[in-house]
């Protein structure tokens, strides 16, 4: 039986070799919209081109994992990787992606055109924001506020501007809903997920993980327990169970028209406006983060290609980002359903006239406005040690005050920062 096994996974990864050497490039991409938005795209390339790309296509997590090995090992495994954007410190710091600068001077260009979006070009740098082009953005990811308009109405809410606003609707909504509707609902889920929801709260009570220069860990402080007051606080008007909820518990609770409002990302509009998966087509409005103390802050997490440092057909890999990230594909990208990184593309006519569209403008306002997770290298293993705690929270397991309390013990120790 074991040598039956060995001879499966030898003739596969021999299969997986012998395919990458038929590709002139090979690109590793998440499972879902945005890796199969580029495996539409290297389709058309290879019929326009003659280029043959080869996309692998993983789990979100088994990505981070493949495309740090191929790095880490200089297998040459994969040309270019489509990456989540608060992995770039890792990538750049350990020496796993190229500089484009020499890239873009070859091809006659200073860097990106100035048709990007100014913070969707930010995430791409390494420092951020200031040192050399690592990545170029692709998927224009950002978080906005989705609410059921016509409910926030019945409470009194016209358009939530505040945290404060939309407490009083939900918790107006959520009484009269008797445990079968819910003014608010997000992902209480360890790691990413229940992190992913905090931040913007986080950030609108004025909190960050880290002060200005990076010398010390901020979470335990008094913005921090402003901002898990009203996190508690909109879990006491979700549904029971938040703390293993993800995105599909989320979306099909607001699809099914269960609950009111919440935090989510812009793949989800394309299946709140299908009527054979939504009860809420053309219902739910899209506004930015409500504030706090201070103004709303989304979390942007943008999918980024960068090319891997050890790949094998560097130039190759450059002229199809090149390409992809033109405005006339990203246009094709976006009616494929990946939201755009381009003001012309955000903007275009054409598309915001569209139903499934109406959300651009918000979308566009919220990259803009928006808020990187912390530059950090070692940034997985932080989130998951904090999205740990946070999720005790949510479940009542950890007092709020020893989940903030140990959240900082936890970040200090993986960052060696006191």
């Amino acid at each position: 039986m074991v040598r039956k096994f060995l001879f499966s996974a030898v003739l596969a990864l021999s299969s997986l070799i012998a395919t990458h050497a038929l590709a002139d490039i090979t690109v590793l991409v998440p499972s879902g919209s945005e890796g199969d938005g580029l495996r539409a795209a290297a389709a058309d390339y290879a019929k326009l081109k003659g280029t043959k790309v080869e996309i692998v296509q993983a789990p979100y997590s088994n990505v981070f994992e493949q495309g740090a090995n191929a790095g880490q090992t200089k297998s040459g495994a994969f040309d270019i990787v489509l990456m989540d954007d608060p992995w770039i410190p890792f990538f750049a710091e350990n020496g796993h992606l190229e500089d484009l600068t020499p890239y873009f001077k070859k091809a006659g260009l200073e860097g990106p055109d100035n048709d990007f979006l100014s913070k969707s070009l930010a995430v791409c740098r390494n420092p951020y924001n200031k040192g050399p082009y690592v990545c170029l953005p692709y998927v224009g990811n950002a978080q906005m506020f989705f609410y059921d308009a016509a409910k926030f109405k019945e409470a009194g809410v016209a358009t939530p501007k505040t945290w404060d606003d939309v407490l009083k609707a939900a918790k107006a909504l959520s009484e009269k809903g008797g445990g079968r509707y819910f003014g608010y609902v997000f992902r209480g889920g360890q790691g990413n997920p229940v992190v992913a929801d905090f931040m913007p709260i986080f950030w609108s009570y004025g909190g960050d993980m880290f002060n200005g220069d990076r010398t010390k860990v901020t979470i335990d402080t008094p913005e921090g327990a402003a901002a898990m007051k009203t996190f508690m606080a909109l879990r006491d008007v979700s549904p029971k169970g938040v703390e293993s909820y993800n995105a599909n518990e989320v979306g099909q609770a607001l699809a099914a028209g269960t609950a009111a409002s919440s935090i989510n990302w812009p793949n989800w509009v394309a299946t709140f406006e299908d009527p054979s998966q939504s009860k809420m087509v053309g219902k739910i409005s899209y506004s930015p983060i409500p504030a706090g103390t201070k103004p709303g802050s989304s979390e942007i997490g943008h999918w980024t290609m960068g090319i891997m440092a050890a790949a094998k057909n560097k130039q190759e890999a450059f002229d199809f980002m090149l390409w992809a990230t033109s405005p006339e594909q990203m246009k094709i990208s976006a009616q494929r359903g990946n939201p755009p990184v381009r003001k012309s593309i955000f903007t275009d006519a054409s598309l915001t006239k569209q139903e499934k569209f109406r959300h651009y403008p918000v979308l566009m306002q919220a990259i803009e406005a928006s808020t990187p997770r912390p530059r950090h290298p070692k940034w997985p293993e932080i989130e998951n040690a904090f999205g740990i705690e946070l999720s005790k929270a949510v479940a009542g397991t950890e007092a709020p005050e020893e989940a903030l309390k140990k959240s900082q013990a936890a970040v200090e120790e993986i960052t060696g920062i006191k």
